[in-house]
């Protein structure tokens, strides 16, 4: 099995060195079946429980990064961002309702509870997935910024008011 997820990573590497989002749909769509085969047979339960309880997965810190755990997290990752992509229209409702109550403290505070922010503010257009902590080797997906250009407008928007 461990053959087989390195090759599903390695035909998500040679599609584009910027991953745009039908690449991305594409991938996912292809790997379906077998995410949520590796997902029922894998040891490690946290993704098993995303799936099926909608629980957000902990950070790995196993000392040896098992390839369905890489697999199945690179799926999660990839899924979550066009999620993310699929939603920026609603995305520029909340750009409108943000300049609309900018200087107001009261409705600035509750608007920053939004769930959707939270989201935004931790989306980054490069997809970093741990292979191996020891010694440190990681996987860097590009996403093709020009597409997420509502996010990273709205990202900035808000990072300028927070910090």
């Amino acid at each position: 099995m461990e053959f087989e997820i390195k090759l599903y990573l390695q035909d998500l590497i040679k599609i584009s060195p910027i991953l745009n989002t039908q690449h991305i749909q594409r991938w996912l769509i292809e790997y379906e079946k077998e995410f949520h085969n590796v997902i029922n047979n894998c040891e490690c339960r946290k993704w098993s429980k995303w799936l099926t309880a909608n629980e957000k997965p902990f950070p790995c810190t196993c000392a040896t990064r098992e390839q369905d755990c890489i697999f199945i997290e690179t799926y999660y990752k990839l899924n979550n961002v066009l999620d993310l992509y699929k939603r920026q229209r609603y995305f520029i409702g909340l750009v409108e309702k943000y300049h609309s109550i900018k200087n107001n403290k009261e409705e600035l505070k509750a608007f920053t509870n939004h769930e959707s922010l939270e989201h935004i503010l931790s989306f980054d257009s490069k997809i970093i997935i741990s292979l191996n902590p020891e010694p440190y080797e990681k996987l860097v997906l590009q996403l093709n910024e020009v597409e997420f250009e509502i996010v990273l407008g709205l990202q900035k928007t808000l990072l300028k008011t927070y910090l």
